[in-house]
C-alpha cells in the first residue's frame, strides 16, 4: 500500500473512532433521568438562628480565651513587641497599662509628653487570635483584657491616639494598685521618636 492510501484510511478510520465515542459519551448525558421533584423547604427565623448558633459553637478556636467575668467586658488592644511585653503576656496574666497624651504650650510652643498609669491589676483574657495555634499565640498582635464598660472606653479612645499605650506586666501576687495619679511629663525634642 502507497502512503496516500494509509493515511485517507487512518482518516476514516479516526472519523469513526470519534464519531463512536461522541455517541457513547454524550448520548447518557442526554438521556432525561426520573427523579422525585423536591418541595422547597422554608426555614423559619428560630431555625435559621439555631442553625447560625451551631454553626458558631463548632467553629475551630485553638487558641482559647478566659470566660469574662459578670459585670466586665472584653476588648482586644492591637500591640507591637515593645507594647506587648515582648510576647510574656499569657491569659490570666495581670496588667497595668500606661497611656499617652501629647500637649502643646501655646505661649512658648512646646511640645509636652505625659505617660499616665491608665489601669491597673487588669486581667488578660487571651493573646492573639481566636484562630491562632500555641505557637502562633506566642507571637500575638492583639491582647483581650477584662475591663468596665467605663475603662473600656477610655482604653478604645487610647487605642486611636497615635501615641498608643504600653502594657506593664505584674506579678501574680502583686495586687496593690495607686491611689494617687501617676503621671510623667517631658518636653518633646526634635527628633524624638515617637
Amino acid at each position: 500500500m502507497n502512503t496516500k492510501r494509509i493515511w485517507i484510511w487512518s482518516l476514516l478510520f479516526g472519523l469513526m473512532t470519534a464519531t463512536v465515542l461522541y455517541i457513547a459519551v454524550f448520548s447518557k448525558a442526554a438521556t432525561p433521568t426520573t427523579t422525585k421533584e423536591k418541595k422547597p423547604v422554608v426555614k423559619t427565623n428560630i431555625q435559621t438562628a439555631k442553625a447560625a448558633e451551631k454553626k458558631a459553637s463548632e467553629r475551630d478556636i485553638k487558641n482559647e480565651m478566659v470566660p469574662v467575668s459578670e459585670g466586665m467586658r472584653a476588648i482586644s488592644l492591637k500591640v507591637g513587641l515593645e507594647q506587648g511585653i515582648s510576647g510574656y503576656v499569657e491569659p490570666n496574666s495581670k496588667v497595668d497599662i500606661i497611656a499617652y497624651d501629647t500637649k502643646i504650650d501655646q505661649k512658648t510652643k512646646k511640645e509636652f509628653r505625659s505617660a499616665i498609669l491608665a489601669l491597673q491589676n487588669i486581667k488578660v483574657l487571651a493573646s492573639g487570635k481566636a484562630s491562632d495555634g500555641n505557637d502562633e499565640s506566642l507571637n500575638y498582635e492583639t491582647i483581650t483584657v477584662e475591663v468596665t464598660p467605663e475603662e473600656g472606653v477610655a482604653l478604645s479612645l487610647a487605642a486611636k491616639d497615635k501615641n498608643g499605650f504600653y502594657f506593664m506586666l505584674r506579678n501574680v501576687k502583686d495586687t496593690a494598685t495607686e491611689t494617687k495619679d501617676v503621671r510623667v511629663t517631658r518636653e518633646v525634642v526634635k527628633g524624638d521618636d515617637e
